[in-house]
């Protein structure tokens, strides 16, 4: 048996000595001089700092440019050829410049440190359009937040109007013979250059003639325009022919997009908080960040359940296969009915790996985007959404803000997290409007309920799935049932619209396990009413005790069990001066906004009180 064999990009052989005999006639000193003056001028008005990758940088007619006027500029190029000139026209010009041999197609991570900025005059369409957008991904990656991107392309709409099959170049002792063919359908030139070398006609014949064979995508300026966004850049303007500020038309030849990396707050996974070195309590400081002690309040309720699941043969649960049931609907949707007081059949509920698992399947349904959630949301799903490509945006908290944005940017998906952080429950009045402001773009609503669970089925809006089609209500193990370990999660929508999610959601992904205990908890109805007494007796204290403090506190509904307050240097001041922890999130409501758990157990009570000089109540 023989190994099989890897087949050479084209452009491995392409831009080899023979192509720059010729190139070098096009690329002039005058040109070089005309586009580096621009590049230099848009990157020094535009690019957040100085360091510049150079992609497809040749013999680095751009890269040593721009060293000379002071950019720290990294070149990478597939032809080592052109590479050793470009190290030699630095070295002439007495300037610093890195370059790499790279196959920029085929080349994963970069091999370049974070950078400012990129340019890539003249290299855009060598592979096809899955690895185009590979690259620009990956490029985005090793941008900084704000890092500006110049993709400059040659326009198909221009190129095709005096498009030929046949071209013939000569200069003294140079000849190259083009021949290709447009494909209209891919959108590819294929073909072939023919380089002679040799004055006379009998030198040229003497000497072997180079081909050079091409495969190049031509593309439309909104093509590449949808190439930058699916792989999460923002554009933001496209000028002609380097010219900044010239409009681009139908006999533009070269169009340069300026697109930015908008560095969104979304790209972090919300389990980041759990990393070691950030959910470490330090030593003699009461952590507020979560409340741990919940599980006193609701301790009967959980043990119930895994009694009851015991007493029907754990082993036997936790074995089965239910591949008659992949989504766990058959078995669940009695038991949520039961719990939500409604009507819900079993092709109306998908069981998942937690709230997350559901999150990252509605990522996938929420392509090609755009996803709309509002500040302060779970990050999870825009995060997921916009790997996969699908432009994501984020709202005002306001309700009117967010009705809003649902009508200008028309999403593919609206996420909405109730209760929000500061403690806003759902508005039933106002899903309903969402839902119907969404559906005019065909857009579905995910209403993330993780936290509604303090509240009580009464508080939720799964019975309003089966009056809107394009709604999906999420609910969760993990907050209140302190039950995260189980991994259920459970997505509540309509027939049509749980079979698209099943389309994208893994089958079987709840474990049966789990999913027993989980449907004994549920059917105990609501077990939280002795928690919601202790936060109702905690919360004025606490949040009295942080207004004495000098806090701005919003408690908000009254059943979570947390408090909230605008982070201003003062409010960051007291509660470090107290040796407590919160959860501090920048820039959420302007300022940043602490979000500070309630003390629920004496022992964690005691202990808040001793840090503020309140009495000790027995």
């Amino acid at each position: 048996m023989t190994g099989g064999t890897t087949r050479r990009p084209w452009y491995e052989d392409y831009f080899g000595g023979e192509f720059w005999a010729v190139a070098e006639h096009e690329y002039t000193a005058e040109r070089t001089g005309r586009e580096a003056e621009y590049l230099a001028s848009v990157l020094g008005l535009n690019a957040p700092g100085r360091r510049v990758l150079d992609l497809g940088c040749g013999t680095g007619r751009h890269a040593i440019a721009l060293a000379a006027r002071g950019f720290q500029v990294t070149g990478l190029d597939v032809s080592e050829w052109a590479l050793a000139r470009a190290a030699d026209s630095a070295r002439a010009a007495d300037v610093e410049a890195r370059f790499v041999h790279c196959d920029l197609l085929r080349t994963r991570p970069l091999p370049v440190p974070m950078s400012d900025a990129a340019i890539c005059v003249q290299s855009f369409g060598l592979g096809s359009d899955a690895e185009q957008l590979r690259l620009l991904r990956e490029l985005r990656r090793r941008l900084v937040p704000g890092g500006l991107l110049i993709l400059d392309h040659s326009s198909v709409l221009a190129i095709v109007r005096h498009y030929a099959p046949e071209a013939t170049f000569q200069t003294d002792g140079l000849r190259a013979d083009f021949h290709r063919s447009f494909r209209t359908v891919s959108g590819r030139s294929v073909g072939s250059v023919v380089v002679s070398r040799g004055g006379e006609a009998e030198e040229r014949d003497a000497d072997e003639p180079a081909v050079l064979r091409d495969d190049v995508r031509l593309y439309q300026p909104a093509e590449v325009r949808d190439l930058l966004e699916r792989a999460g850049f923002e554009v933001e303007r496209v000028d002609a022919d380097f010219t900044a500020g010239a409009q681009a038309g139908i006999e533009t030849r070269y169009a340069q997009f300026l697109a930015r990396n908008p560095g969104s707050g979304h790209a972090r996974a919300s389990i980041d908080a759990y990393r070691p070195e950030l959910s470490a309590s330090p030593e003699g400081r009461l952590d507020l960040r979560w409340t741990p002690d919940e599980i006193e309040f609701v301790r009967p309720a959980v043990n119930l359940a895994f009694r009851v699941a015991q007493q029907e043969d754990f082993a036997d649960i936790a074995r089965e296969y239910a591949v008659t049931d992949p989504y766990s609907g058959t078995r669940a949707a009695p038991v949520l009915s039961a719990h939500f007081g409604c009507d819900l059949t079993p092709d109306m509920v998908t069981a998942g790996a937690g709230i997350t698992g559901l999150l990252q399947s509605l990522a996938v349904l929420a392509q090609p985007g755009p996803v709309l959630y509002q500040a302060g949301g779970h990050p999870d799903l825009p995060r997921r959404a916009e790997l996969a490509g699908a432009r994501v945006y984020v709202s005002e908290p306001r309700p009117d803000a967010l009705l809003e944005e649902v009508a200008s940017r028309r999403p593919a998906l609206v996420l909405l997290d109730r209760p929000t952080i500061a403690g806003e429950l759902a508005d039933p009045a106002f899903v309903r409007a969402l839902c119907e402001e969404a559906a005019a773009w065909a857009a579905t609503v995910v209403v993330d309920e993780a936290y509604a669970t303090y509240g009580g089925p009464s508080v939720s809006c799964v019975p309003l799935v089966a009056r809107h089609e394009n709604l999906v209500v999420l609910r969760s193990m993990s907050k209140g049932y302190c039950c995260g370990g189980l991994r259920i999660g459970f997505a509540l929508a309509g027939t049509e619209l749980t079979a698209r999610l099943r389309e994208a959601a893994p089958e079987l992904s709840a474990n049966s396990a789990g999913l027993a205990v989980a449907l004994r908890l549920l059917g105990q109805g609501d077990v939280f009413g002795p928690l919601r007494s202790r936060i109702a007796a905690v919360k004025p204290l606490v949040a009295g005790a942080l207004r004495g403090a000098g806090l701005h506190v919003d408690e908000g509904a009254g059943c979570l069990p947390w408090v909230t307050a605008p982070a201003g240097e003062a409010a960051r001041k007291a509660i470090s001066g107290r040796s407590l922890i919160v959860k501090d999130l920048p820039g959420l409501y302007g300022e940043g906004m602490l979000k500070i758990a309630l003390p629920l157990c004496e022992e964690r009570l005691r202990a808040f009180r001793a840090l503020f000089d309140l009495p000790d109540v027995p």
